[in-house]
This record gives C-alpha cells, sequence and structure tokens, in this order.
C-alpha cells in the first residue's frame, strides 16, 4: 500500500516542535509495519539544493519536486519548490515569534500541489491545518490528523477557493472551506477528509465536546458521521535512550540508574543553579497553552522552600520566566532550546513539569518517563493517557497528576512529588522503573494506522 504522508514539518529537515517529530517517526513505523509510506512538505529556504530532482514532478503551483533519501529505516522526503512561498527565512514566519501575512497563499500552493501528488497513492494522509484544503474533492480517501487545533490557517473565502480548486459546495455557506464568511484550512481537513484521527484517545473525546481546545471546530467534529479517532503518538525510543545517549555524561538504565547522578549535577551547573533540594525540569514552548503561568503566584514560596527550577525553550512568556530567574538568582533559569539540552534536562531533573492547559498528546513526558524523570502533570489529553498518578495506580503509577487549573493546585502536586522523592525512595525508584520500562515506540501507532489506510483504500 502506498500512503503519502503531507504536512508543514518532517524532522530533522524542517522542524519546530511535535509535529515535525511525529511525522518523521509515523513515517518510519510505517515503513517499519510494511507500508510504503513517504512525507511530502515544502522546500524551505535553508533546505535548498537538498536531495535529487523528481522528473516532470510539478503538481500545481510548485515549480518542482526534490526527494530525499531516508537515513535508516527512515521515509524517503518530496520537497515541493515553490519559491515565491517558501523561499524566506523560517518556516511560518522570520523568526519564532511571527508569522508571515500570507500563511493562506503559501500553504494553500502547497495543499493544492499535494492533492495533485495523492493521485499516485493509495491514500492521502495529511496532517494539521497546513495540509486540510487537499482533503477537498481530493483524488484518494483522505486522513487528516489534527496535531493541534489551536493552530490553523484563515484567509480569504474566493481567493482560497479559487486557489485549491474548491467546489461550489465547498466554498457555499457551511460548505466544507467556509467560515463564517472566510476559508478555514482545518475546517477544510475536519470537514472533508474521509477519517479524522488525533494524537490521544483523551484529546479525541475532547475536540468534539470543548470548542476552547478545538480551535472552535467541535460542532464540524461532533457533525460527521465517524468519530474522531484517538492513536497516541510515538518517539524515537532508539535515539531517546538514556543508555546510549551521547548528550549525556554517563549512561544509565532502569537497572543502572547512577549515571542520572552525573546528569543531574551536569544540568544544574550548565545552568548556574544554586545546591537545593529539589530538580525540577521542563522543556517547553513559553506559550499560554503550556501553562508556565501557573507557576507564576507561587514561585517565590517553592524557590524559598528549596526547589530549583530548569526551563529550556523560548516563547511569548520567556520575559516571565527570566522575571523569575532575576528574583530568585540560583534557583530559577530559563536556557534557549537545544537538543542536547533538552537530552540533559529529562536525564537530570528529579521531576519533570507539564502544567498544560490542553495537550493533545505531549512528548515530553514521554522522554522524561524514558530517562526517569517522573512527570509532574495536569492531567489533559495526552498527558491523561500517559502519566499514572501515584496515589491512583500505586503499582502501576509513573508520576504525579493534578486536574483543576490553580497554581494552589500545582503547588500541591509539587510538594506531593517532593514528599515522596525525600521520604518515601522505594516508591519513587519504582515510578521510575514503571516509566522507564512504558513502551513509547510507533511500532503500536503504526499498526493502527495501517489499519485504519486498509479500511479506508477499500472505499476507494
Amino acid at each position: 500500500m502506498k500512503v503519502l504522508l503531507a504536512a508543514a514539518e518532517c524532522s530533522p529537515l524542517a522542524r519546530t516542535g511535535g509535529l515535525g517529530e511525529a511525522v518523521a517517526g509515523l513515517g518510519a513505523g510505517l515503513r517499519r509495519a510494511g507500508v510504503e509510506a513517504t512525507v511530502v512538505i515544502p522546500a524551505y529556504r535553508h533546505l535548498a539544493g537538498l536531495g535529487e530532482a523528481v522528473a516532470g514532478a510539478a503538481p500545481g503551483p510548485a515549480a518542482g519536486v526534490r526527494r530525499v533519501r531516508p537515513e535508516g529505516e527512515g521515509a524517503p522526503v518530496l520537497l515541493v519548490e515553490d519559491p515565491e512561498s517558501f523561499d524566506r527565512p523560517g518556516i511560518y514566519g522570520p523568526d519564532p515569534a511571527s508569522a508571515y501575512d500570507d500563511q493562506w497563499r503559501r500553504f494553500g500552493r502547497f495543499a493544492a500541489a499535494v492533492r495533485e501528488m495523492a493521485a499516485d497513492c493509495d491514500v492521502l494522509h495529511l496532517h494539521d491545518g497546513h495540509t486540510g484544503p487537499a482533503a477537498l474533492s481530493a483524488p484518494v480517501p483522505t486522513a487528516f490528523t489534527i496535531h493541534n487545533a489551536a493552530y490553523t490557517i484563515l484567509g480569504p473565502l474566493r481567493e482560497t477557493a479559487d486557489l485549491v480548486g474548491a467546489t461550489a459546495g465547498e466554498r457555499a455557506p457551511g460548505g466544507a472551506l467556509e467560515w463564517f464568511g472566510r476559508a478555514n484550512f482545518l475546517k477544510a481537513g475536519a470537514a472533508g477528509a474521509g477519517a479524522v484521527t488525533t494524537v490521544s484517545p483523551s484529546f479525541a473525546r475532547e475536540l468534539p465536546a470543548d470548542p476552547e481546545v478545538s480551535g472552535g471546530m467541535s460542532g464540524v467534529l461532533a457533525a460527521r458521521p465517524s468519530p474522531v479517532i484517538g492513536v497516541l503518538n510515538g518517539i524515537d525510543a532508539d535515539s531517546w535512550n538514556p543508555g546510549c545517549d551521547p548528550a549525556l555524561p554517563a549512561p544509565f538504565s532502569k537497572g543502572r540508574p547512577a549515571g542520572r547522578a552525573a546528569a543531574r549535577r551536569a544540568a544544574r551547573e550548565r545552568a548556574g543553579l544554586s545546591e537545593g533540594g529539589m530538580l525540577l525540569g521542563a522543556v517547553t514552548r513559553m506559550t499560554g497553552q503550556k501553562g508556565i503561568d501557573l507557576l507564576d503566584p507561587v514561585i517565590g514560596e517553592l524557590a524559598e522552600e528549596g526547589f530549583r527550577f530548569l526551563f529550556a525553550g523560548g516563547g511569548e512568556l520567556e520575559g516571565m520566566v527570566d522575571g523569575w530567574a532575576e528574583r530568585f538568582p540560583g534557583a530559577v533559569r530559563r536556557l534557549p532550546y537545544e537538543e542536547g539540552l533538552a537530552r540533559l534536562v529529562c536525564a537530570g531533573a528529579d521531576a519533570y513539569l507539564m502544567p498544560s492547559r490542553f495537550e493533545p498528546c505531549g512528548l515530553g513526558q514521554m522522554y522524561a518517563m524514558r530517562y526517569g524523570a517522573p512527570p509532574i502533570a495536569r492531567l489533559t489529553g495526552g498527558l491523561a493517557d500517559t502519566v499514572l498518578d501515584l496515589d491512583e495506580h500505586p503499582e502501576r503509577a509513573t508520576g504525579f497528576g493534578f486536574r483543576s487549573l490553580r497554581p494552589e493546585s500545582l503547588a500541591k502536586t509539587i510538594r506531593r512529588a517532593h514528599r515522596v522523592f525525600t521520604r518515601h525512595r522505594a516508591d519513587w525508584r519504582r515510578l521510575q522503573r514503571n516509566g522507564m520500562s512504558a513502551d513509547f515506540s510507533w511500532k503500536a501507532p503504526a499498526a493502527a494506522y495501517a489499519a485504519l489506510y486498509r479500511n479506508l483504500a477499500a472505499t476507494r
């Protein structure tokens, strides 16, 4: 079976977060499962000259297509050349904090090219709103995966409809593309695809019920003839392996955890944090979705109690976090994201913070558990599917959870984790072993998607 995976990102070629990692991981998992999967992304400026030209392949507005051969078991990646749209700095904008004003035109042209490229495949699998319009009148059965409904693309209705080749019905009021007089890329995928999936079972239940996490698409998703399917993302378990990770000062495993002490010391020293009690780490985008601002009213008292905080990442709330570091030097530090630093934080932190307001899947908690850092997480979306709270699941627990979106709830859970960390070491070691033993590989998700593709292909 031939499947084309279309997305704005695919790691390591183009990545800003979990989307790129998920697309690359799924592509590799599908290839291992016997599915002939190929990924297609735009040819961004930083990818110029990469790959080999594909003769005669210039679909829609594309100037050409280049093929990048995979490393190891990964899927091959097609780069759609469109200099007018993508010969610019960055992926979505010139820097992580901005976006180009003509996103609808850029990704509308990409979606139009993808739809033509799909004619040679059995199934077209679209990822997030950037590719949504390709589901409209697609030549093959389509699946559409919502990684994060908070990010869609809106554009002028008539111009977008003409660009992506929408039918009269699709562009009419209430049609698959129309959204309050504008074109909505996320709606196009959600309404036009044969199957809609998302990246965890819990988020699949939340999307049709909560407009705040669905980008207002709850009604559209609830009205579909088939429900949203939740398939938990995986991680690259071979790469994220503390037993052989070159980013760590010493290897360790669930049976031989001694190397974590070296990682903890290295993380603390790199951040310039003073000796203290529990070291809490987080690798995250500094946005409201991630819930880091819940710490603002309580960070002072936690720092005075001896907690140390190491954040890796940036975003709109980084100034708030840097302000904490100024007020509590030696207790709080934020460093820009680097993959090596991310791995060191997971390996060196005593516990890992994920107080998200909503979280479609989340990868950070999986990485942290694999590296022996029990998560302290708000139990929403994929966090509820992967983090088992110690009080609720004493024997199978992997971390600590809370549900209320209040700073007091987060602080209470941090202190609960601290009590176990300092007074009940056998329980803490069991948390670590359970988390490090969990199977978060792509084997099961790839099998689930392969079954979905077969069902879709049967309807062709």
